[in-house]
């Protein structure tokens, strides 16, 4: 049940979100964030879809520490308030997917 409301959650914050990053993209505060969340949802992508149990493994290891550099390096920058929303909503559905695919590793 938990893992049928986290995915839920996962798949409804980029429509109630917005899936882009428009305001970060207009702060010069920002620069390098936008690409640091595409680095990030790319290693989830390939973390969901690999069959091998070990690279899915070490990904999602680099994906946890990748958020972790993320959410230290947001905190550190001055943006606007604009942009800190759409970073901290894309964080939190980096987050549940990553919980999803522990729960879903054997």
């Amino acid at each position: 049940m938990r893992l049928l409301i986290a995915a839920a959650c996962a798949l409804a914050l980029p429509v109630l979100a917005g899936s882009d990053l428009a305001q970060c993209e207009k702060d010069p505060q920002s620069r390098g964030l936008v690409q640091r969340v595409e680095n990030i949802k790319g290693q989830m992508d390939r973390a969901e879809v690999s069959p091998d149990r070990a690279e899915q493994r070490r990904l999602l290891e680099l994906h946890a520490k990748t958020m972790r550099e993320g959410m230290r390096e947001l905190k550190r920058r001055e943006t606007t308030p604009g942009c800190r929303e759409e970073m901290m909503q894309a964080m939190m559905e980096q987050m549940l997917r990553h919980q999803v695919a522990l729960q879903d590793a054997p």
